[in-house]
């Protein structure tokens, strides 16, 4: 195991659940990368306009930001890819199918690598070990079949195969990515904005209201009970005249729900930076971004040469413990009672998203053996995928990309059939 790497993962991965702990603990929301990328790209409109999911983009930008202009300097390089004659360097097909594939499982199984393995496993869901051994078997089978050294196989997978390792460090080209993710979230924060100052002006009107509308009402009582008086009616006691005629201001003034989503959407926005490049760093520091650490563990032909790479596994370990912690701090999710636990996140009103489904169903099971076999193929999973397209890796930016989208969308619609 000359590449395995044990302290670099249990670091890069313990950074990965402080990420994901820092976004539930200060936010309330689950750090699935599949989920964040898919949900914005599928529904633009919506996430330009809509102030609950405009910390999505918040989040996308610093992880691109931080890996495009500081990380992929130092972290994007893989000399192994061009060394090792045993390890498979994926052709410009492989990134089409793996691509499509992984997009498609995903969005199918509504989970991946994080939001099944890191964040799902912390908060012990069965759905989420369903997923995650769903995809790990199917990646393993997949990456061993497409092997370079399966000689039952080869040739008939030869074409996810190439010679050519690809450059994963261009600065420039990864900005064509980059920026327009920037561009789309101050967009998105400026409709905030408008957002808000809307419904300050609402507020606003609601109270000169509620003071004309208070007046109105105790000149026309004083005027009623006058009336009364000179007339001695007995058909409601004074009291019940002054109860009848309250103003009531819960019921007048208006948008109180969209005050709270708009509190919400302005409270998760610093977590979503701060989550974003702890993400990014965690990813590198880990090795993850590196397609070799991937394939040389799903690829037991390696273990023949003494070369094969478990890292993942110290990842994975490492950032389930850490997201774990976390959940330990949430009512209702803590296995260890603690004088400490919240109801909810300091930047916003609730818990209400974190995922409280148990159904084991098909589309659990299928979309992460979908997931797994794509994975298998190419290597990538969305995370790391982000990561090099931020740093400019052409064959995730122009090939596996489009195809995940494609794929997503295809299993959106799958979904929306059912």
């Amino acid at each position: 195991m000359s590449y395995f790497t044990p302290l670099n993962g249990l670091s890069g991965g313990a950074v990965i659940g402080l990420s994901a702990g820092a976004l539930l603990l200060l936010s309330g929301e689950i750090l699935g990368a599949s989920g964040l990328v898919s949900s914005t790209i599928l529904y633009p409109q919506k996430a330009l306009s809509d102030p609950s999911i405009t910390w999505k983009l918040v989040f996308i930008s610093s992880f691109l930001v931080f890996s495009n202009s500081v990380l992929g300097q130092y972290f994007a390089s893989d000399p192994r890819m061009e060394q090792d004659e045993h390890l498979m360097v994926v052709s410009t097909a492989g990134y089409l199918l793996g691509g499509a594939l992984v997009g498609f499982g995903t969005r199918l199984g509504n989970g991946c690598t994080t939001g099944h393995g890191i964040c799902g496993l912390a908060r012990m869901s069965k759905r989420s070990l369903v997923a995650v051994i769903a995809f790990m078997l199917s990646a393993l089978i997949t990456a061993n079949l497409v092997a370079p050294d399966n000689s039952m196989f080869s040739e008939m997978t030869s074409f996810l195969r190439t010679n050519e390792a690809p450059q994963l460090e261009n600065a420039v080209l990864g900005k064509t990515v980059t920026m327009p993710v920037v561009m789309a979230t101050m967009i998105a924060l400026y409709n905030l904005r408008k957002a808000t100052e809307s419904l300050e002006e609402k507020e606003e009107k609601a109270v000169v209201d509620n003071t004309t509308t208070s007046t109105t009402t105790t000149t026309t009582s004083a005027a009623e009970e006058k009336k009364e008086e000179d007339t001695k009616s007995t058909e409601k006691p004074k009291d019940e005249i002054e109860v009848s005629r309250k103003f009531d201001s819960k019921k007048r003034i208006p948008g109180r729900r969209e005050r709270v989503i708009i509190q919400d959407a302005t409270g998760k926005l610093l977590p979503a930076i701060f989550a974003g490049s702890l993400f990014a760093l965690g990813l590198a520091l880990s090795g993850m971004v590196v397609p070799s650490k991937i394939l040389g563990f799903l690829n037991l032909y390696l273990a023949q040469q003494g070369t094969w790479d478990p890292t993942l596994l110290m990842v994975m370990g490492g950032g389930s413990i850490f997201s774990w912690i976390a959940y330990q701090f949430v009512d209702g999710f803590g296995v260890i009672p603690n004088k400490y636990s919240i109801s909810a996140p300091r930047g916003s009103s609730s818990f209400c998203n974190i995922p409280t489904n148990t159904k084991i169903d098909a589309n659990l099971v299928i979309g992460g053996s979908v997931f797994g076999i794509g994975w298998g193929i190419a290597g990538l999973c969305p995370g790391p995928a982000m990561f090099l397209a931020a740093t400019g890796t052409q064959p995730i930016i122009q090939y596996w990309w489009p195809m995940f989208i494609g794929g997503a969308f295809v299993a959106q619609k799958v979904k929306e059939m059912k």
